[in-house]
């Protein structure tokens, strides 16, 4: 099971009590992100194809124990992977019950385009909206590895995304919900709603009810932020360490230019006490040599420092 099958699990689990108005909100969601309509004797009907069976029985339990309408899944076909697709066909008048269409003043039935009327204005039914346009349509993927603290094989980044046919529908969504920041782009015909920042897609996974989801989601980032740091101390280090060796070697050079000048022995007893340290411990650091001639490691630079200067005098 994927992370995003997973976490829509998580969230139909935790709606299973759902009841009222964020009933008909999710139903609401799940009709007019995915749903087709049928045309019937003076009436529209709505059948809802997915590969997500738990969700289409979840569907069919709220529209059963909400709005009173009956409604039928059956196995439809297998998609380009080789996945069973489901359908629902809602056997009644769920459109107008949902507001999704209505009567015109001569009795014909209109498909209800007033976006307005149709999204939700209180915090609960939204959430609830949401979380049906997820489980709906929606998908997230995270770089997960054998572990939740691995790396991902393919080096995978944080997406989240809710994929919409109706251009007007998807940005109604984004104002409506612009606390999320969506951002937008075309694939396919269709209009894409999209979170990439790990921190906004684990504290939207909260607002979905997928705590658990969430939580692994945290994890990776725990262990990638744990990876990262310690890559940057290891760089630094080794970094260091190049340094010191370069500036080893050439202070040996040094002191060996100065031996072969014969001008070694005219050096002030300072410059020749670090000198024979240098050569006694050419692997040393700067703090070690300062700390074994008992002097600060600005003295110690200065002196080595002094010895380079010398020994490039002609």
């Amino acid at each position: 099971m994927t992370f995003s099958q997973s976490t829509k699990l998580e969230i139909l689990k935790i709606l299973r009590h759902l009841r009222g108005c964020c009933a008909t909100s999710f139903l609401t969601a799940v009709l007019k992100s995915i749903g087709s309509l049928t045309l019937g004797y003076k009436s529209f009907g709505f059948v809802v194809e997915s590969e997500n069976h738990e969700m289409l029985t979840f569907c069919k339990h709220l529209a059963e124990a909400n709005l009173g309408i009956s409604a039928e899944i059956e196995s439809s076909n297998l998609n380009v992977k080789g996945e069973a697709v489901y359908s629902c066909e809602f056997l009644g008048n769920i459109g107008e019950k949902l507001g999704l269409v209505y009567r015109d003043e001569e009795g014909t039935m209109q498909i209800n385009n007033r976006l307005e009327e149709i999204l939700p204005t209180k915090d609960c039914c939204k959430r609830a909206f949401m979380q049906g346009l997820f489980v709906a349509s929606g998908s997230v993927v995270i770089p997960l590895g054998s572990n939740d603290l691995a790396e991902s094989e393919t080096r995978g980044k944080y997406h989240l995304e809710l994929r919409l046919a109706n251009t007007q529908l998807a940005k109604a969504i984004q104002q409506t919900f612009a606390e999320w920041s969506f951002h937008t782009l075309e694939r396919k015909n269709r209009t894409i709603l999209y979170l990439k920042e790990s921190e906004k897609i684990a504290d939207f996974l909260v607002y979905l009810g997928a705590t658990s989801a969430s939580l692994k989601l945290e994890n990776v980032i725990i262990g990638r932020s744990i990876r990262n740091t310690a890559n940057r101390q290891s760089n630094c280090i080794s970094a260091n360490i190049d340094k010191a060796i370069q500036a080893s070697e050439k202070q040996l050079i040094a002191i060996a230019t100065l031996r072969q000048k014969g001008l070694f022995d005219s050096l002030s007893d300072q410059l020749k006490e670090i000198a024979l340290l240098r050569e006694e411990f050419p692997e040393a650091g700067l703090e070690e040599l300062a700390n074994r001639l008992g002097i600060s490691k600005s003295g110690a630079n200065h002196r080595l420092t002094r010895l380079i200067q010398l020994s490039q005098q002609d």
